[in-house]
């Protein structure tokens, strides 16, 4: 009894200690963020251009700061416009890219001061992990001081070896993000620390610095509008519950005006006093104000006896609700029209179910696409997930605990979370986020919670004092993590780039989850279960091959880290080296928006479209349309000719985007909209005959446009292809194809229908006009150390085949229109390799002929049917 007496004081004392001490909090955190650091730069190897042996970026858009960077290192700033960008119209709001830009310099400046080999692209490419490891010390202190050390270090130490917070803040990448999470943080910080500040000088001050830094995460990153309807569903939960002072208003007051003001003066294009108001998003921030403004009003002077007349039947604040958002109704008619409340309406349920939108542009753009809980997991693991979950209801469960709320209460908001969540389950499920059931779990739960919270709330105030009085003393703390949360989850069920911003208060959750479970472990009488349940808490942060766990995802980060590369490859490091040294310095480079801004900073020209597209729908409607699935030479050039371009881009990644650039140059029908499939030849199928060899290329397509033969209508999108038969005499090495037949399936079975076309060895062989009008194009297959130059094929159909980027890219036709001037064929020929596509870059000067007619719309880059955008 006395050695467990003894044992138990001394580890009181050490808990003590460490709770008390700062120092080491801090010296945890420290190794944490070096930890942190070490991750993102184990890349750095893989990111050397082999033509000028210089840094370069891991991704397409950070090569634009990069080239904007060396701007302002030579120049001291950036130009009014971008002459660079969307020629010849420029670009003008270069305000989104001018602070970050600076940021990037002012790090070259600080690095070269200690060391002069440091160079502008080396800044560049480490400044991802600079900023993230500054941020996660705002992380730190905005946890601990929501929370305490414990949770703030354990989701600290999670939020490094994240997974889907690796990426975006890996050396190389770049781009906005790692600066504006850090902006975030401590933006979130300083706030807090406001409303807690006691004395009314030191809260004031402490709101300003809030707003200046949520400002400068505006002019960095769109993604500020988080925290425009963070904090301001925050700030009007407080004032429903009464826990809204007149010093928090002066604060929230003072952040709001600091911030605005900010964006306003320095990036007023974007940002008006109007569309900040006035937006779906933004305007809650201004209604928030404007409802804690009326309240403070009613409740301290008791304007037009509206507290006598109302304070004993409804709460003041639902008063306050009601007349700002009668004024907010005014408002908005007077300035936009009584149509604008019900758009705002449609675009806010709108935004919950496809907050990135629906339209063929949303639909074509990777990084918009909406994850299912399924991608989710797959990169954090089913433990991780189920440790956030249980987090928020613990969170929850620590909020209702001192009400007659606190059982039912906990399992219907678990009920609820279980369901907004897992509405978007699985591509392949019920609950796959376009079902009937699977909306009804999204949309329905969140109004069946929100009217239980409503009716809660009235019941509370009218019936039951008591019980709203423990409903106006609840944890601020908890609310605002639970906002913060519920906020975030409907953004990252948006779009899988948002899974980044997401990571940070799951890593709350999932820490806070820990820290109950352990210290509901230590208040157990029997302490072999106590000690049980220390080692399941142990084993979920260490065990190497469970996914979820910590040091797991610590493996799986490094390794991802270090095998990851620059998406500009050698093959674009060549290209550009070779624009750069043989191309006039004034050329203009006309190509899918993908590869703007590497052929604007890798090969130093100005382009007709990029990444940013900020030109508008109809450059990459004009490009997809008029140029790549152009029906002639004449109808790409007058395009190219009213845009001032002088070289046309190509390369093989256009066959796997032909269905994207396709359906954004297309009309309201789809008339271009079309696909390449891959077929590979099965050689277990193949049937040595008497005069010649049967081969069989296996694969599935589906028809692109209606197909009829013997009078038999083969329908688009219903009716397609399962394979080819190609009739070969072989003699040796060398093959003959004779005329292939086609095995078209439709509802009526399958039938054998004669190809018109055959492409191989770089001849088009043209067999007659009476079966399909498709060409069947006959590439190598290499598979490890196995190769066969007839291994596989693509199918162009009809539709394709007629395409300028048929004609002059895949089946390399010349033309006086358009002079090939440059082809790394020969090192990159078209072919699957190891199962992927690869295929050469290819660049041809334009030569515009007499008689070119363009249409007006090209000028003026206007849609000829602005329905197109939204079908």
């Amino acid at each position: 009894m006395e050695d467990s007496s003894i044992l138990e004081k001394r580890r009181e004392k050490l808990k003590s200690f460490f709770a008390n001490n700062g120092f080491f909090h801090y010296v945890i955190l420290g190794i944490i963020i070096i930890v942190g650091y070490l991750i993102r730069i184990k890349n750095l190897v893989n990111l050397r251009d082999v033509t000028t042996g210089k840094y370069i970026p891991i991704a397409l858009d950070p090569f634009v700061f990069l080239r904007y960077a060396k701007e302002v290192l030579a120049n001291g700033s950036l130009a009014a416009v971008d002459t660079m960008r969307y020629v010849p119209f420029g670009y003008e709001q270069i305000g989104e890219f001018d602070l970050l830009s600076h940021v990037i310099v002012w790090l070259y400046k600080f690095l070269h001061f200690f060391n002069s080999a440091v160079t502008i692209e080396y800044a560049h490419v480490i400044y991802p992990p600079v900023f993230f490891c500054l941020s996660l010390i705002f992380f730190f202190l905005l946890i601990r001081r929501l929370f305490d050390y414990r949770v703030g270090l354990l989701a600290t130490a999670f939020l490094a070896v994240l997974p889907s917070y690796l990426f975006r803040t890996l050396a190389g990448f770049s781009d906005k993000e790692s600066l504006a999470m850090f902006f975030m943080f401590a933006a979130i910080y300083y706030y807090v620390r406001a409303w807690k500040e006691i004395r009314l000088k030191n809260a004031l001050f402490f709101g300003l610095v809030s707003g200046v830094l949520s400002g400068m995460m505006g002019l960095t990153w769109g993604g500020v509008s988080f925290l425009f309807a963070l904090f301001g569903f925050f700030v009007l939960i407080c004032v429903m519950l009464d826990r809204f002072t007149e010093r928090e208003f002066y604060v929230y007051f003072v952040w709001l005006f600091s911030m605005t003001a900010i964006l306003i003066i320095f990036f007023g294009k974007r940002y008006t006093i109007s569309n900040l108001a006035l937006g779906v998003t933004s305007g809650f921030m201004f209604l928030a104000l404007f409802v804690s403004l009326i309240n403070l009003v009613i409740r301290k002077y008791n304007v037009l006896n509206i507290k006598n007349r109302f304070e004993n039947k409804i709460p003041l604040s639902v008063v306050s609700l009601i007349i700002s958002g009668i004024l907010g109704v005014l408002i908005v008619t007077v300035v936009e029209g009584f149509g604008a409340i019900i758009e705002k309406i449609n675009v806010f349920f709108r935004n919950l179910i496809e907050p990135f939108g629906f339209t063929r542009w949303n639909l074509t753009v990777a990084e918009s696409h909406q994850p299912y809980v399924a991608d989710w997991i797959g990169q954090l693991g089913w433990l991780y997930i189920l440790l956030m979950i249980i987090g928020a209801i613990f969170l929850v469960y620590t909020l209702l605990k001192n009400t007659k709320l606190k059982w039912w209460g906990t399992g219907f908001f678990a009920l609820f979370i279980f369901a907004f969540i897992f509405s978007r389950y699985k591509a392949n499920s019920v609950l796959n986020g376009v079902t009937s059931i699977s909306k009804f779990f999204y949309i329905g739960s969140l109004v069946i919670f929100g009217t239980a919270c409503v009716i809660v709330y009235f019941y509370s105030y009218i019936k039951d004092k008591g019980l709203f009085e423990s409903i106006s003393k609840f944890d601020k703390n908890i609310i605002f993590v639970l906002v913060w949360f519920l906020i975030m989850t409907v953004a990252a069920r948006g779009a899988i780039r948002l899974l980044h911003i997401y990571s940070p208060v799951t890593t709350i959750l999932v820490a806070y989850a820990f820290v109950k479970i352990y210290d509901f472990a230590k208040g157990l009488k029997i302490k072999y279960i106590s000690y049980g349940i220390y080692a399941v808490l142990i084993l979920m942060l260490v065990l190497p091959n469970v996914q979820g766990t910590m040091l797991n995802m610590y493996n799986v980060t490094s390794n991802q880290a270090k095998y990851t590369g620059a998406s500009y490859n050698q093959q674009w490091q060549n290209a550009m080296a070779w624009v750069r040294d043989n191309t006039e310095k004034d050329a203009v480079f006309a190509h899918w928006w993908d590869y703007g801004y590497w052929v604007q900073t890798g090969g130093e020209r100005a382009t007709l479209t990029d990444g940013g597209n900020a030109g508008g729908y109809a450059m990459n409607y004009f490009m997809g349309r008029h140029v790549i699935t152009g029906q002639s030479e004449k109808e790409a050039l007058e395009y190219l000719y009213a845009r001032n371009a002088t070289h046309l881009l190509m390369i093989s990644d256009e066959i796997g985007k032909y269905p994207a650039f396709s359906s954004i140059g297309s009309d309201v029908n789809y008339d271009r909209y079309g696909w390449i499939n891959t077929f590979n030849l099965d050689l277990s199928r193949t049937q040595e005959r008497r005069d010649d060899t049967l081969l069989v290329y296996t694969g599935s397509y589906t028809f692109d446009e209606d197909f009829i033969f013997n009078d038999v209508l083969y329908a688009k999108q219903h009716a397609g292809i399962g394979g080819f038969f190609v009739p070969a005499t072989m003699n040796g090495e060398s093959v003959t194809m004779m005329r292939p037949e086609v095995a078209v399936v439709g509802s009526g079975g399958q039938i054998n229908v004669p190809l018109n076309c055959l492409f191989i060895n770089g001849e088009e062989i043209i067999f007659g006009d009476d079966g399909i009008d498709g060409c069947l194009m006959i590439i190598p297959n290499v598979n490890g150390d196995k190769a066969n130059a007839i291994g596989s094929a693509l199918y162009i159909s009809p539709k394709i085949r007629r395409t300028l980027f048929a004609q002059i890219y895949l089946f390399g036709k010349t033309s006086e229109n358009f002079k090939l001037v440059y082809t790394d064929e020969g090192s990159f020929n078209l072919l699957i390799y190891n199962g992927r596509l690869l295929g050469p870059l290819k660049v041809w000067e334009t030569n515009y002929p007499d008689g070119l007619e363009p249409s007006e719309y090209y000028y003026k880059n206007e849609l000829p049917d602005p329905r197109v955008i939204k079908s």
